[in-house]
Parts: structure tokens; C-alpha cells; sequence
């Protein structure tokens, strides 16, 4: 099984977004991530072993579409990809949303019936003992001052945490995470095959 995991990192801050839009809370930019702007993307491809960087959103989108294997993501069906229609067309979009696609976050509200909200830091931490080298807010101040390098080693490291989490899940058939409500780590199954064989859009919010 081929798969790419994937990441890309917004080109405006909340503030930002929010202000153009008109919103009173910056948080409500988060429902319109066509209009935070696309910065860089970080691909990894299993079948070369590379990662990709891309600085171009519709290059970006090609990659993902014409990749011949499993897209896995960490919120990507409701953010990162939504975030490429800024400078895709909606039959690209469309195209994009039909592919088999693993999104973790989405798999992990699924188990929880939403009943709590859980970080990529939460899960890696708790299941391959890891943490994000950053802050996703950072990212859009990195683009804007220049430092493209900085910013695509943060997107990478998201990548790879989401890559190792996935990997684990598969191999172990588990992950674990810090359940708010119990105030304990606990162990979720990671039934990824049967989730990637159906209709992964239904996240259970």
C-alpha cells in the first residue's frame, strides 16, 4: 500500500483573516481556511521515501491528485485541502475529496462520538513519544517575515509525527491519547484498513 501523508501550512495569521472577513472572534477565520492563504506544503511519498516540499498550491493539489495510493492527513479533509481552493478549481477540489483519504483527526472523533477535542501533539506525545517543534499560529508570521526555511522544517515535522502516529497505529493496531474528561492516557483502537475502506467523510460530529 502506497501512501502520501501530507501538511501545508496558512500564509495569514487569525487576526488577519478574521479582520478581512469581518468576525468578531479570530477563531471563526478557522471556517474559512480558503481565505487564510496557502504558504508552503510538505509532502512525504511513500513508494520514494521523499519528502516534497511545494511553494505552490495548485502544484501542490496536482502531486496529491495524480499520487497513485492512500492520501493520509491529520485534519486534512476539512482544513488543508479546503485551504487549496484559494488557487484550485472546484473540479480539482472535487477530484481531491474522491481520493482514498486517511484523516486521522477525523478517524479519532469518529471513536470519541465528539466528545472532545484532541491535538496531534496529544496523540504523539502519548503514542510515539513526540512533540511538534512548533505552534501552527506561528506559521503565517514565519511566511510573512521570510523565513522559508524555518517554515518548512516545522511543516516536515508535522509531517513526520503524522506519518509516525499513522505507521504505529497500523503496525500496533492501537494509539493512545490523554483523555480529557478522564484525566488518564488511554488506548484507542486503530482500525485504519476498515476506516480507509469506507466512507471516511462521516467524522462523527
Amino acid at each position: 500500500m502506497d501512501y502520501c501523508v501530507f501538511d501545508l501550512e496558512i500564509a495569514k495569521t487569525l487576526k488577519q483573516a478574521a479582520r478581512e472577513l469581518d468576525l468578531k472572534d479570530e477563531k471563526e477565520a478557522f471556517a474559512f481556511p480558503h481565505r487564510l492563504g496557502f504558504s508552503i506544503g510538505v509532502i512525504f511519498n511513500s513508494h520514494t521515501t521523499e519528502y516534497v516540499v511545494f511553494q505552490s498550491a495548485k502544484e501542490m493539489a496536482r502531486y496529491l491528485l495524480d499520487f497513485d495510493g492512500i492520501l493520509i492527513s491529520f485534519n486534512g479533509r476539512r482544513f488543508d485541502l479546503p485551504c487549496l481552493l484559494a488557487d484550485i478549481d472546484i473540479d480539482t477540489y472535487q477530484a481531491l475529496e474522491r481520493k482514498p483519504h486517511l484523516d486521522l483527526l477525523a478517524h479519532f472523533y469518529a471513536c470519541v462520538k465528539g466528545r472532545f477535542r484532541v491535538s496531534l501533539n496529544n496523540i504523539a506525545e502519548n503514542t510515539i513519544k513526540k512533540t511538534k517543534t512548533g505552534n501552527g499560529a506561528d506559521a503565517p508570521i514565519l511566511f510573512q517575515q521570510g523565513k522559508i526555511t524555518e517554515l518548512v522544517e516545522y511543516c516536515k515535522n508535522d509531517v513526520e509525527i503524522t506519518k509516525e502516529v499513522f505507521e504505529f497505529g497500523l503496525t500496533n493496531g492501537y494509539i493512545n491519547y490523554f483523555d480529557q474528561q478522564s484525566g488518564k492516557v488511554e488506548e484507542m483502537s486503530a482500525d485504519y484498513a476498515d476506516w480507509i475502506n469506507t466512507d471516511s467523510e462521516d467524522d462523527g460530529l
